[in-house]
């Protein structure tokens, strides 16, 4: 089988097929572009792929799905980050690939998919075998473009409803429980920073001492921790919006400076420190977002705290941040949001509770008025 490839020569990007020649038993290579810009030599990549991908397959006619998928899956690596690769190769061989791997691509019915999700609906949650579907769309298209079939069966395939979900939050009263229990405790900073800032679990992992402004009293959030094959990395946001500078309370940076003095000193007594990350496990290493959420469960039940997800104590810091007025357009800016839309969907709840307050007011300085004087 034929594979397509990119090689740095001197300043440009070059294109390469790799084939089998019948005539000499022999692998050899085919220069199919030379590029400047990278993003050019990927385009022309994509575009012999494309072109050996018929010739190359099986007949079409014998293609099963399974084989589609995971060649599909490794020509569109480059779309994905490393974690939503990883996550989609998972479900493929976990699930996809055991119940409808073995059909060949041009018998695939809705019928097919329809009964793989009714099959599921008691195992997964609706979003994520919305997921499943997203996979299956996105091949399945693919192999209609590429006229393998006659049509994207997903399209027919009736989608499971989410159930509706409201967050989880700490209030005033159970916020100030939970920072008296964690004092002087390895969650505490994290926790701070969950609530106080709004950041991230992966955010929170991906700090490191560069991150912190001791002058500006800032903290710049452009990293996050993912697992990549069982090690966990730091890598850039997915998106934009998710790389900001935010202020901070200046009791949280005074805490990230006293954390860094007893670094500083722990290592001049000769104990083992990360130069640039804030968390480490004990090896040095970055720690994993699931590792921090374990932990925090544990630490409420030990404490017999109300149940949260770490990650609702950020549903908890904007909770605040609405209540206090803040404005939507900062909120959003603030915790990495890519539009206001977004953080007016997920807060519809308080928003709506900070409308109905809106309305009493409304009430109380009209009409209240309006008896008094009648």
């Amino acid at each position: 089988m034929s594979r397509v490839f990119l090689r740095k020569r001197s300043k440009n990007y070059i294109v390469y097929l790799e084939y089998f020649d019948k005539e000499t038993n022999k692998r050899k290579q085919k220069n199919m572009g030379s590029y400047p810009l990278k993003r050019d030599a990927n385009k022309r990549l994509n575009e012999v792929k494309e072109e050996i991908y018929k010739e190359e397959l099986l007949l079409p006619n014998e293609i099963i799905l399974q084989d589609f998928l995971l060649d599909f899956l490794e020509k569109y690596k480059m779309n994905l980050s490393i974690t939503t690769y990883n996550c989609y190769m998972r479900i493929c061989k976990k699930y996809i690939i055991p119940l409808l791997g073995d059909i060949k691509l041009c018998d695939i019915r809705p019928i097919h998919i329809q009964n793989y999700v009714d099959d599921l609906l008691d195992l997964l949650t609706p979003q994520t075998i919305k997921v499943h579907l997203n996979i299956l769309n996105l091949a399945l298209k693919r192999a209609y473009r590429l006229k393998l079939i006659k049509e994207n069966v997903v399209q027919f395939v009736e989608v499971p409803k989410n159930k509706k979900y409201k967050n989880e939050i700490y209030n005033a009263e159970d916020m100030k429980k939970l920072l008296e229990k964690s004092r002087e405790t390895s969650l505490e900073l994290p926790i701070i920073l969950a609530s106080g800032l709004g950041l991230r679990i992966s955010e929170i992992l991906g700090l490191t001492w560069n991150n912190i402004d001791f002058n500006d009293f800032t903290i710049t959030i452009d990293k996050i921790t993912v697992r990549d094959k069982g090690q966990v990395i730091l890598k850039e946001p997915k998106t934009e919006s998710s790389i900001r500078t935010i202020s901070a309370p200046k009791e949280i940076i005074l805490m990230l400076k006293q954390l860094k003095k007893d670094r500083l000193a722990a290592k001049l007594r000769g104990e083992k420190s990360h130069r640039e990350l804030i968390f480490y496990d004990k090896n040095l290493n970055p720690i994993a977002q699931d590792v921090l959420s374990k932990k925090f469960r544990y630490f409420l039940q030990e404490n017999n705290l109300k149940h949260i997800r770490f990650h609702d104590l950020r549903h908890s810091h904007v909770t605040m941040l609405i209540d206090a007025k803040v404005p939507i357009k900062v909120i959003s800016e603030r915790v990495g949001h890519s539009n206001v839309n977004t953080t007016l969907n997920i807060y519809s709840h308080a928003l709506r509770e900070m409308d109905q307050e809106a309305s009493d007011k409304i009430s109380d300085t009209l009409f209240n008025n309006e008896r008094k004087m009648g």
